[in-house]
């Protein structure tokens, strides 16, 4: 219905057709076409988001003001991850994709007409990336026929054996990167439960399964009333902190908690580092913290805003320190970044008279700290705690002050 339409009529053409009164005749098959439509609308954005991008990094490099500072490729991330609302993270890896298309003309090209999707292309050039230029043209006229229809996992499979074919040498050098490539996260999720992601050598995650599996099914046999799984991940806890029991851990947690909750009135709690909790699980997880420093935290009952005093330090530590990371609920406080605090920075400053205060502090991750000293780049506070990022082409972002569970 949609096929013969040109991208940047698609979305006039879906926005008035009245698919309720189709229905009736099609079962529906119009909706179809439309979604097949918006979808090819889709991908087409996407290959232009990223030749825009491309197009982005080139300029940047051939302009005076950057050269000086060598490859303007962070400035380049910190700017698209703000303009998208991504993370510093998320923009990396999407400009490591871009760079990768640009070794790869007829993936760059199916990409570009709707062909594959972004999935599907960022699969392709994951598996491409140990290949120096020449041989990512080799694969990529290998596979060139095969684009069209490809899912993401056989566009994977199928650029790894071409990559394989194309340098054997290559692909060992995949594979140890890969396997040097450790790192564990965690990931908060609704009513007080979390997610532990391990990443790590096939065969040393395999077995840590697998014995934690073998150690809860003997524990099941032998009439532990527990799940599978409850053992399983017990253990695990158990095994990590050296700790006789799970529930026994011995952290510094701390327990954001409305001012009025002090006198009986049933509103959300805060795991700081994880997210809001009911009051009924913040209440049990404080009843069992018997090896466990809790510190309760008050919010104004109005702004739903951390309530403070602003000790002056020349550096952010001891309960200054602890107060903003808690404010800014242990998360960076670059617009759009979600990653955990790594740095306690001067928002004006320290070399430039910034105050060592809550006002003037903030919770970075390391990317954004470096971010804000590139040039061009400008973060200035608001008096009423917001925070205003100014990009090099004048564009600027907000970052309010977090705030706590409260009654809205």
């Amino acid at each position: 219905m949609f096929e013969d339409l040109a991208v940047e009529d698609v979305l006039a053409a879906v926005a008035g057709t009245d698919f309720a009164r189709l229905a009736v005749d099609d079962m529906g098959a119009s909706r179809i076409d439309a979604i097949t439509a918006l979808e090819k609308v889709v991908r087409v954005a996407q290959a232009r988001i990223a030749e825009q991008v491309d197009g982005l990094h080139h300029d940047r490099r051939s302009q005076a003001a950057f050269a000086r500072y060598g490859d303007p490729a962070p400035s380049v991330i910190g700017e698209v991850g703000l303009a998208r609302q991504v993370s510093p993270t998320a923009a990396t890896t999407h400009f490591m994709f871009v760079l990768g298309l640009r070794s790869m003309p007829s993936v760059r090209t199916a990409f570009g007409h709707g062909v594959i999707s972004e999935p599907t292309a960022r699969a392709i050039i994951r598996e491409a990336r140990t290949l120096d230029p020449d041989d990512a043209l080799l694969v990529d006229a290998q596979i060139a026929d095969h684009l069209d229809g490809l899912t993401p996992k056989r566009a994977a499979t199928l650029t790894r054996e071409a990559v394989i074919r194309a340098d054997a040498e290559a692909a060992e050098a995949r594979a140890t990167a890969d396997r040097a490539d450790q790192h564990v996260s965690y990931h908060p999720e609704p009513d007080g439960v979390g997610t532990l992601i391990v990443r790590g050598p096939a065969e040393q995650l395999l077995a840590t399964h697998d014995t934690l599996e073998s150690w809860a099914r003997g524990l099941r046999a032998s009439g532990d009333s527990r799940t599978i799984g409850q053992i399983m991940t017990s253990t695990l806890v158990e095994r990590a902190t050296g700790l006789a029991h799970a529930d026994a851990i011995d952290v510094e947690l701390s327990i954001v908690m409305p001012l009025d909750a002090l006198t009986g009135a049933q509103q959300p709690a805060d795991l700081v580092g994880h997210g809001p909790l009911s009051p009924g699980l913040a209440a049990e997880i404080a009843t069992r913290a018997t090896h466990t420093w809790y510190r309760r935290l008050l919010t104004d009952p109005v702004t739903d805003t951390l309530i403070h005093v602003d000790p002056r330090r020349r550096r952010f530590t001891g309960q200054l320190a602890r107060w903003i990371r808690s404010r800014d609920r242990h998360r960076c406080r670059q617009p759009s970044c979600e990653c955990r605090i790594r740095d306690l920075d001067h928002i004006t400053p320290h070399r430039a008279g910034g105050p060592t205060t809550g006002a003037n502090g903030q919770g970075l991750c390391t990317t954004s700290n470096h971010l804000k000293e590139q040039p061009g780049w400008t973060v200035t506070p608001q008096p009423d705690g917001t925070v205003i990022w100014t990009t090099p082409t004048g564009h600027t972002y907000t970052s309010p002050v977090p705030t706590y569970p409260g009654r809205t």
